[in-house]
């Protein structure tokens, strides 16, 4: 195994063993799996992948093309749980890095997980290549999730959990607003890690 592929599964390795007891974590804490928050469904999406991708690696076998945009749709997800984590929630809540990114399970699924996960996406992992066309394909995961909520929301199923989805105590107005940020926010990383990963590419 070459050394580029061996980080490449250490470091997923590594990823769903973090995923793991942070998941354990926050059901500690919160007495069951909060599905409701995009945090902890985009980490259990990396752990699902990162460990698919970890049984391809160990078997030798070459990475199909739908395991490699499910990795790229994962990373997208912790992405944006980092960007939104550290622009937009960071600030509502006072400038409280603790709170944000150290306490509870918040280290592996705010900050660990996300970091390495782009790490590894970039730089180590035996991916396919990616299209413009992908870059786009890569929000599945978050339009799919800010639908179901806003439509939970409205029928008052679910309250928030963010602020910027509780459209039933704002302006129809502010949540357009919130909903173009948001998946501005997640196009531009999208491209961006597509880019960087291709960049990084041609110049080995």
């Amino acid at each position: 195994m070459k050394k580029e592929v061996r980080l490449s599964f250490i470091l997923n390795a590594l990823i769903v063993i973090l995923e793991i007891v942070g998941i354990i974590i926050s059901y500690k804490v919160m007495n069951r799996l909060s599905i409701e928050y995009y945090t902890i469904d985009s980490n259990i999406l990396a752990l699902c992948s990162s460990l698919i991708y970890c049984i391809y690696i160990f078997l030798n076998k070459k990475i199909p093309k739908w395991l490699s945009m499910f990795k790229y749709i994962t990373t997208i997800g912790l992405s944006v749980t980092f960007i939104v984590v550290l622009f937009i929630l960071l600030p509502m809540a006072g400038y409280n890095l603790y709170a944000m990114f150290v306490s509870d399970s918040l280290i592996f699924h705010h900050l660990l997980c996300p970091l390495i996960g782009i790490i590894t996406f970039i730089y180590f992992d035996k991916l396919n290549d990616y299209t413009f066309k992908d870059s786009f394909y890569g929000l599945i995961f978050t339009a799919i999730y800010s639908i179901v909520l806003i439509i939970l929301n409205i029928k008052n199923i679910v309250d928030g959990p963010y602020p910027f989805l509780r459209v039933n105590y704002q302006s129809v107005s502010t949540s357009i607003v919130w909903f173009i940020v948001i998946y501005l926010i997640a196009y531009f990383i999208s491209f961006t890690l597509r880019k960087y990963r291709l960049r990084f590419n041609r110049s080995k």
